[in-house]
C-alpha cells in the first residue's frame, strides 16, 4: 500500500520539496506516513491537498536539476489552475463561488 507521501508525490513528475508536501499534508489534517485507500484517495482532505499542490505547481518556477529540466508552458500552468479550481469547486463548493471581478476595462470610463 501507498502513503499519502507517496500519493501526493505522484500528483506530478515535478520535485515537489518535501517541506511543501508536510505544510500541505497538515494544512488539511493529513499524516504523511498513513496508509491510502480507495475511499480515502477519493475523499474531501485529500483532494482537497491535491487542489493545493496543483495551485503550488501552477506558481512553481522552472528548475534544472541533476540533469534533468523541469518547466510549465503558460497553457500546462493555466490547466494545472483549472483542475486546482474544478476540486476546490467539487469538496469545498462554499468557498470556491466566483465573486466578479471589477476594473476599468476600455479606453472610456
Amino acid at each position: 500500500m501507498a502513503t499519502v507521501l507517496d500519493a501526493l508525490k505522484g500528483v506530478n513528475a515535478y520535485p515537489i520539496p518535501l517541506r511543501t508536501l508536510v505544510e500541505t499534508a497538515e494544512g488539511r489534517g493529513l499524516s504523511l506516513t498513513q496508509e491510502t485507500t480507495k475511499d480515502f484517495l477519493k475523499g474531501k482532505d485529500f483532494n482537497l491537498a491535491v487542489a493545493d499542490l496543483l495551485l503550488w505547481l501552477s506558481l512553481a518556477p522552472n528548475i534544472t536539476q541533476g540533469g534533468q529540466s523541469y518547466s510549465f508552458t503558460d497553457e500546462q500552468r493555466q490547466q494545472l489552475r483549472n483542475r486546482a479550481n474544478a476540486l476546490y469547486a467539487e469538496f469545498e463548493p462554499e468557498n470556491a463561488a466566483q465573486k466578479p471581478i471589477y476594473g476599468y476595462k476600455g479606453s472610456r470610463l
